[in-house]
């Protein structure tokens, strides 16, 4: 347990100008090669997936900041859902933040784990305290209160997400924030993929859409959650909600700029991503509501007015 700061410190343009760019100073200083190396001799993959999933949460790492950078606050308690390779988790505790990571370990012998593994050896200097375990198993005898708590593609992947929030809310400060970044399954389009997908029909949706030999473990593991079922579950908690705006229109001007996120869109959703950026249609998608875009950013609250 730990008490969280009453005084608000966030960081203005100037210093998020800056705490961008020292992240990217942080991820050029990476050893990628010298990492990807030792990992593939460990797990036998090749050493071109291996430098494929650094690269791919490093990048990851550069949005999540975005999602949070202007509530930052060096005085406040932080919590970083689905950590994943706790590259901006070590950042954030390099720069001074109180931070702290959550991701459940897998047993060791994953790829995943065997990265996240080395990376937090090579940053064994940075003290960054992991929480072993699932956002539903939080406790609020024992951990938090935090100021702070978000994720970033992350929500998507737990099955009883309910019961996370409610793990969540449990260990989230009086005045304090949850900031979650997932897709809207309202959106017939599975983001992961780019395929298509019917979410009251997922098997379905599968057998018609995943490409052969797809890798599957992914879409078995989506819940194809909605804003609608966010919004009626703080409805039922008491809890405020607020879904930020433009969503869909940054998605498809990240798919059309981002090289690395573009790979993951390939064929027609970037063919369509380049369309609407050139032909200037994108004015018209920034004006539809979060309901129906994808993904969706819910920042979440207590409702001080009914505590």
């Amino acid at each position: 347990m730990h008490k969280t700061s009453g005084v608000k410190t966030i960081l203005n343009v100037k210093e998020q100008s800056a705490l961008e760019a020292s992240l990217e100073n942080f991820l050029e200083q990476l050893p990628i090669v010298r990492i990807a190396e030792s990992v593939t001799v460990q797990s036998g993959k090749p050493e071109s997936e291996v430098l494929n999933l650094i690269q791919t949460f490093a990048n990851e790492s550069r949005v999540t900041l975005k999602l949070i950078i202007k509530q930052l606050d060096r005085e406040q308690q932080i919590l970083e859902v689905g950590a994943g390779l706790c590259l901006l988790s070590l950042f954030l505790r390099q720069e001074g933040f109180r931070n702290i990571a959550l991701e459940p370990a897998l047993g060791g012998f994953g790829l995943f784990e065997q990265l996240k593994t080395a990376i937090l050896k090579h940053f064994s200097q940075i003290d960054l305290p992991v929480l072993d375990k699932p956002a539903q198993a939080l406790d609020a005898s024992i951990d938090g209160p935090f100021d702070l708590i978000f994720s970033n593609n992350v929500i998507e992947h737990i099955p009883q997400w309910p019961v996370a929030l409610e793990a969540m809310t449990a260990v989230l400060s009086l005045k304090g924030l949850m900031v979650h970044a997932c897709p809207n399954y309202t959106i017939p389009y599975e983001p992961h993929y780019g395929v298509p997908v019917f979410r009251h029909f997922p098997e379905l949706s599968r057998k018609l859409f995943l490409p052969a030999g797809s890798d599957a473990e992914i879409w078995d593991s989506l819940n194809f959650i909605t804003c609608k079922e966010i919004k009626n579950h703080c409805n039922r908690r008491t809890l405020n909600c607020r879904f930020r705006s433009e969503l869909l229109y940054s998605a498809i001007k990240r798919i059309n700029d981002d090289e690395v996120f573009k790979k993951r869109h390939q064929g027609m959703v970037a063919t369509l991503a380049s369309f609407i950026m050139k032909s200037g249609l994108g004015a018209l998608i920034r004006r539809i509501p979060p309901t129906l875009s994808t993904p969706m950013i819910v920042e979440i609250s207590h409702d001080r007015g009914k505590n």
